[in-house]
């Protein structure tokens, strides 16, 4: 008689420390920019966002635009549950293990170059992208960094 034998396996994820020894926020900046590129001008948009911290304070500045109009210009102070929760997300999809990539050096008219930029105590990653890459199986990661960041909010 044969007896299946189940293996438990937690998953391990790493805590990271987000606090310096003094109890403040360790230095860490998340840029992320995108834009539909050269179509039609209502079909147009723009999306900026950027996360930052400073000793004390966590700060998220979100800019949008749609058909040439801008139709949100916020910054607001972040609590630090939310900060907490967004990092071990950022974290868990392996954000700290990518490289700084090479501006893209060809030009195509009508394409936007996007890209997210991140920088954490002495980690530094960044990364492009056009639109079309975002369907790519290939992008999983750097989709997913990029869903995470667009979900930010106050």
């Amino acid at each position: 008689m044969l007896v299946a034998q189940t293996k438990t396996t937690k998953l391990q994820t790493k805590t990271w420390i987000l606090k310096d020894q003094k109890g403040n926020w360790k230095p860490m900046e998340l840029v992320w920019e995108e834009s539909s590129g050269a179509i039609a001008p209502e079909f147009r948009y723009g999306k900026h966002y950027r996360l930052v911290t400073s000793k004390n304070k966590i700060l998220l500045t979100r800019q949008q635009s749609r058909a040439g109009k801008q139709i949100l210009n916020e910054t607001r102070e972040i609590s630090a549950v939310n900060y907490e929760s967004w990092m071990q997300k950022l974290f868990n999809t392996g954000i700290t293990s990518l490289t700084i990539e090479p501006s893209p050096e060809e030009t195509i008219t009508g394409v936007s170059y996007n890209f997210v930029s991140f920088k954490f105590d002495s980690t530094k990653s960044k990364f492009y992208y056009m639109l079309e890459d975002k369907k790519k199986p290939s992008q999983k990661q750097k989709i997913s960094i990029i869903q995470i960041i667009e979900r930010m909010k106050p």
